[in-house]
């Protein structure tokens, strides 16, 4: 006798998540200071970045940064690299591990950027840190376990998904092992895969492709399938 195998929904196709962040100016007053490798930006007003989001709606893990910076001392820049947030102390302050040591920021923006969000992985690094709550109940759920996973866009103004052409992109942090831990002094190429305001259904892997907040406000929707 055969045995028939169902796809179950509450396994397959996960509920859907809602983004509504966009790209945060950094602002006249904004600050770059380092210290050890470790270095707090400081937005002129609320960034809005969480890492124990609200249910159905991803955890802020990772950022890059668009505009300008200026000043740059140190190695690597901060426009293009995608960092992984250590910490988020304040309500417009953020820290990331880099090698720059002084930079100016007021021509820049802090631009949230989102990998698939329902791996579950004993081995990740992120285990004992930020929980993503799913439909009421919170999960161990976290993002550098870096397996692909199709997910349905239905975009709004606010996001689009980017993949990095020639695989060298990374997502930054003290372990990583450009030039011993290096921030690359130029950032990998990034194109647009699915632009802002449309619907698709990609294979997403970070880092190689990602979701970019990077457009203006709005709302979109994403769901995984497994």
């Amino acid at each position: 006798m055969s045995e028939l195998r169902l796809p179950v929904a509450g396994l397959d196709f996960f509920p859907e998540q809602t983004i509504t962040q966009f790209a945060i100016p950094a602002g006249a007053g904004a600050t770059f200071a380092a210290s050890n490798n470790i270095a707090t930006i400081t937005f002129n007003a609320a960034h809005g970045l969480v890492l124990n989001s609200a249910a159905n709606v991803p955890p802020n893990y990772f950022i890059t940064f668009g505009g300008s910076i200026s000043g740059v001392s140190g190695t690597g820049t901060l426009i293009g690299n995608i960092f992984r947030i250590l910490t988020i102390p304040s309500a417009t302050t953020i820290t990331i591990y880099t090698t720059i040591t002084a930079a100016t920021v007021t021509a820049m923006t802090g631009i949230p950027v989102f990998t698939p969000w329902l791996q579950p992985s004993q081995q990740s690094g992120f285990v004992g840190g930020p929980t993503q709550t799913i439909t009421g109940t919170v999960t161990p759920f976290g993002p550098p376990y870096m397996q692909g996973a199709m997910v349905n866009f239905a975009q709004g103004a606010n996001c689009a998904v980017r993949y990095n052409p020639d695989r060298t992109a990374l997502i930054l942090d003290g372990a990583s092992t450009t030039a011993l831990g290096s921030t690359p002094a130029v950032a990998p190429t990034w194109r647009d895969l699915a632009s802002v305001s449309t619907n698709n259904q990609i294979w997403v892997c970070a880092p190689s492709i990602m979701i970019w907040a990077n457009g203006a406000s709005g709302t979109s929707f994403h769901s995984q399938i497994q």
